[in-house]
């Protein structure tokens, strides 16, 4: 199985605690253990926190595989080893629930068709 990048473009400012708990947030039901979706919480605001927030521009990336790895403006926060948690991270996206039904149109428009 490849590996699944997302990449987040911030295009206004967000603090480190509320961009941190609205991506756990999405994932949290998704997923069946606390700890693992806590772990990735941690790794987002503390990349974040360096910035003090996510200021526009700010980039953060999550490649999904066995796990979730967390960049932060092209600095690696950490991972969290986990292929649950991948899958329901890529879920967040790309699942009948996703938070944005555009957005995932557009992925498998693009990256699927025949």
């Amino acid at each position: 199985e490849s590996p699944t990048s997302f990449v987040l473009k911030m295009n206004f400012k967000v603090g480190a605690e509320k961009m941190a708990s609205a991506i756990a947030d999405s994932v949290n039901p998704r997923h069946s253990s606390a700890s693992d979706v806590g772990e990735l919480k941690d790794l987002i605001t503390a990349g974040v926190a360096e910035k003090g927030a996510c200021v526009k521009g700010t980039v953060l990336q999550f490649d999904c595989n066995d796990g979730v790895e967390v960049t932060v403006d092209g600095k690696t926060q950490g991972k969290v080893k986990s292929t649950g948690l991948a899958r329901a991270f890529c879920d967040v996206y790309l699942d009948d629930k996703c938070v944005s039904p555009p957005l995932r149109d557009s992925i498998l428009d693009t990256c699927c068709a025949p």
